[in-house]
């Protein structure tokens, strides 16, 4: 059979699976050795303007010196929130996959006085999940992951969230629109058609516990290669992530390159927060001064992010390329896809309070869902187990809104099909 290169394999659960590099076009981003990367302008004419009407804040004497922050995997834009705190220009230690750079205030552009260290997740923490980093090396501030995941493994690597960057889960279940004319997840189920999925995904397992996929159905020896996609000529149901696998098969495998229909998996009702920022509660005691000024600026970050995502994106992808690509090649093209679909798709997009906040009913509605299966997987939450266990709002600032982005709109609610996608017009400068 054709070899066929890993197109993304983000695993969000530790494993021995090797992740191949893939073999795709990159697109170079300056010298990747240790030391500067991507050395462009940090900010914008229109932030430079705000800037001079904006006080910058200051982290220096309340934050760490070095403001650790460990993501969920390689760089990508899903981590553009955090990836936007750092100037451009830092310091890349290909050997530990950190990038360390001055902590900007995204309101203004300017240093807050301190650095930000972003530590590289999946394969370079050897597939550690972000709270297990957390509880065992504490001078690690914090960290992004998504609340399902701290929820199932609160028993042993207790963390707790403390803002939400994205709205809506990134979580999709995607197939050829070609050979399964199903229109939804009621369509896959009666289908009966293969699901592959990597093994102990929480929103797979609540999907055939709910009902919604069938027990039968579902192959957890997905390993993120869509080898056995295109073998099956696209006649399995694989998971993954709006942000990425419906443009990588449709435009960067070769061996595919056809449509791709997909679901957010949100539309089920268990929408977790995806990439939440979160910490022990050990260093949220220790430096809850420095959280009250750090949340805030994420917040903000996020959006600063999304308005201007062509820095970050380009930071993003030369650390991929000085990194190894040892969680597969990520060009500009992927990136871009990707912070258009974060819009698109409503994955970035305001909720009810500050942005950034979280809904206490939604997550207490995920942690009932999560229950049965948590208790399936060998843990146990306690009866006493909620919302407020788990995440918190005491450092969002509430008047932090997003407000700038107003469509074009994916229709969310259904199907999305690849060919079909909305998201090349822009209403932003990049």
């Amino acid at each position: 059979m054709k070899q066929i290169p890993i197109v993304h394999g983000r695993i969000r659960r530790k494993s021995t699976v090797a992740i191949a590099a893939m073999t795709l076009a990159s697109i170079a981003v300056g010298p990747m050795t240790s030391g500067a990367v991507g050395k462009t302008p940090a900010n914008s004419a229109a932030l430079s303007a705000h800037a001079a009407t904006v006080k910058t804040v200051s982290l220096k004497g309340v934050c760490p010196n070095t403001v650790k922050i460990a993501t969920d995997w390689t760089p990508e834009a899903e981590q553009g929130a955090y990836y936007q705190l750092a100037a451009s220009g830092g310091t890349t230690n290909t050997s530990n996959k950190t990038y360390t750079a001055p902590l900007l205030d995204p309101n203004t552009g300017k240093s807050t006085g301190v650095k930000v260290q972003l530590l590289a997740g999946g394969p370079a923490l050897g597939y550690m999940q972000t709270p297990e980093v957390l509880t065992t090396q504490p001078s690690v501030l914090m960290g992004a992951d998504d609340d399902d995941t701290a929820i199932a493994t609160f028993g042993t690597t207790p963390v707790v969230g403390i803002v939400a960057p994205f709205n809506n889960s990134v979580h999709i279940l995607l197939w050829n629109p070609a050979k399964l004319n199903v229109r939804s997840f009621a369509g896959i189920k009666k289908s009966n058609v293969t699901v592959l999925y990597f093994s102990g995904t929480e929103f797979v397992e609540y999907m055939a516990g709910a009902g919604y996929l069938n027990a039968s159905q579902l192959d957890s020896s997905y390993n993120g290669s869509p080898a056995r996609f295109v073998a099956s000529g696209g006649g399995v149901v694989e998971q993954g992530f709006a942000t990425a696998e419906p443009f990588l098969y449709t435009h960067e495998t070769s061996a595919w390159n056809h449509a791709i229909a997909y679901e957010l998996t949100s539309n089920t009702g268990y929408n977790p927060y995806s990439e939440m920022g979160e910490a022990t509660r050990a260093n949220i005691s220790k430096y809850s001064a420095c959280f009250k000024r750090l949340v805030p600026l994420i917040q903000q970050s996020q959006i600063t992010y999304l308005n201007h995502p062509n820095r970050v994106n380009k930071l993003i992808v030369g650390l991929n390329t000085a990194f190894g690509e040892i969680g597969g090649n990520y060009d500009m093209a992927v990136a871009q896809y990707a912070d258009k679909t974060m819009l698109a798709d409503k994955i970035v997009s305001q909720g009810k309070g500050g942005f950034g906040s979280f809904d206490i009913a939604r997550v207490n509605t995920l942690v009932t869902q999560l229950r049965p299966v948590v208790n399936t997987n060998g843990q146990s939450l306690p009866a006493s187990f909620n919302a407020n266990t788990v995440v918190t709002n005491k450092f969002i600032n509430p008047s932090v809104k997003f407000t700038s982005y107003k469509g074009p709109y994916n229709k969310t609610t259904s199907v999305i099909r690849s060919e079909e996608r909305r998201v090349g017009k822009e209403c932003r400068s990049r």
